[in-house]
């Protein structure tokens, strides 16, 4: 894991996706392999921000986790784990990106199913969250 300091510039958190804030008092935490999330889709390619609110699985060799998607074939197809609870810089201070994060996760919400930050993971999505299988619990709203 990467503990170098990191360097970062947001606008704040988005955390619409919640629709209360059930399950954040009871954060666990997560290792990210950063190299499964795509920037521009996971992350903000310009100030490479890890957004809150994406749905992750256990990658099976190695135990780190990815963003939950349906067409992978290394163990984040078959059900997703939590929800990314808080933003996380990705972006080391001397300007690389980060290979592995630390990041606190919600195993149970209510979540706010149109509001999630990857298009995929909403319903009807490749990756629809509110159909797939989890070892979260979890209630959608629409």
């Amino acid at each position: 894991m990467d503990l170098s300091i990191t360097s970062t510039s947001t606008g704040g958190s988005d955390k619409t996706w919640l629709a209360s804030d059930h399950g954040l008092s009871n954060a666990l935490p997560r290792t990210l392999d950063v190299t499964k999330f795509v920037s521009g889709v996971h992350y903000d390619a310009a100030t490479k921000v890890l957004k809150s609110g994406i749905a992750i699985a256990k990658i099976t060799a190695g135990g780190l986790y990815g963003p939950y998607d349906t067409t992978a074939t290394d163990g984040r197809q078959t059900a997703y784990d939590s929800f990314t609870a808080v933003e996380v810089p990705l972006l080391l201070a001397n300007g690389a990106t980060s290979a592995k994060v630390a990041v606190a996760v919600v195993r149970h919400a209510i979540i706010n199913t149109p509001a999630l930050p990857v298009a995929a993971q909403r319903a009807g999505g490749a990756s629809d969250v509110t159909t797939g299988a989890t070892s979260g619990d979890f209630v959608f709203e629409s």
